[in-house]
């Protein structure tokens, strides 16, 4: 029997399931094996045409729902490229009337809206529209609302690390800290999720280095920068190591460790364009440099 091979069948099915209140044994009950339905959820397994005829009867969908999911999802992944784009251009006051704008006319359990809400609420605070607890209330509620119904990994820790951003921006690093440790409590082992987890790795490491742990940090940086020598991703492979060199200042370490993990930063930097950070490295670290 053909066999649908998109691997955003699994998401959309994991979705509805969890918007019918149905755990995995009463989706698939009297239909296939529980383990089926994990696989097909997990991106692991492709269903046939009559298993997913046999599920969308049980979710009371069409079974071109499913086939849609990916166009549908590829128009919300160009929406989030344009409002992120802006929002690191600090183009606050745009997305913020976007967002709002949008919110007015979007229903409220569509994905969409939970995209814009997020834009919305960091732009407000950036903007000074709201105060920080105000806007870590409202993204911990975006984040149930992503577990409960959309289940989007990369999502969640977008949210959760904008919490806990904010968090170090106040100085409360072990609220901080403590959303860190909870996302890498999650499976982050996927290709897809590489860089969210070296990312998280190195955010914890700027934590603990903020709360004078530099032992703890290095650990920390050296899992990240394993993690990215052995998957060949450099993104923040420059940054790791100069949050290497200064943990290792803070430990007293060996001026040659010290010099090692500056001058690869040095290289890195220098390699992939980052102008800003070489500046940076030359004009607070210069004399390891010689």
């Amino acid at each position: 029997m053909d066999q649908f091979t998109s691997p955003q069948i699994g998401l959309a099915l994991r979705r509805l399931r969890k918007k019918h209140n149905l755990t995995q044994k009463d989706l698939a009950n009297g239909i296939c094996s529980q383990a089926e339905i994990s696989k097909i959820e997990s991106g692991t397994h492709s269903p046939t045409v009559d298993l997913l005829y046999a599920l969308s009867r049980r979710l009371q969908v069409p079974i071109t729902l499913f086939l849609s999911q990916e166009h549908h999802l590829d128009s919300i992944k160009i929406i989030d490229d344009e409002l992120l784009t802006k929002f690191q251009n600090k183009d606050y006051a745009t997305i913020y009337n976007e967002s709002k704008k949008k919110l007015n006319i979007l229903q409220k359990d569509e994905e969409l809206y939970s995209l814009y809400s997020y834009y919305l609420h960091l732009s407000a605070y950036r903007m000074e529209k709201i105060d920080y607890r105000t806007c870590i209330v409202e993204m911990q509620r975006l984040s149930e609302k992503y577990v409960t119904f959309y289940y989007s990994p990369k999502m969640l820790i977008r949210i959760k690390s904008a919490i806990a951003t904010i968090y170090y921006e106040k100085k409360n690093y072990l609220h901080g800290l403590k959303v860190y440790e909870e996302l890498l409590s999650l499976s982050l082992d996927s290709d897809e999720l590489l860089v969210e987890k070296i990312r998280l790795l190195y955010n914890i490491s700027k934590v603990l280095v903020a709360k004078h742990r530099p032992e703890e940090a290095l650990k920390y940086i050296d899992d990240g920068i394993e993690q990215s020598l052995r998957f060949k991703d450099m993104s923040l492979l420059g940054q790791l190591y100069y949050q290497k060199a200064y943990a290792l200042e803070m430990c007293d370490s060996s001026s040659k460790e010290i010099e090692s993990a500056y001058h690869k930063a040095y290289t890195l930097f220098d390699i992939l364009g980052m102008n800003e950070y070489k500046q940076i490295l030359l004009r607070n670290n210069k004399v390891f440099l010689q």
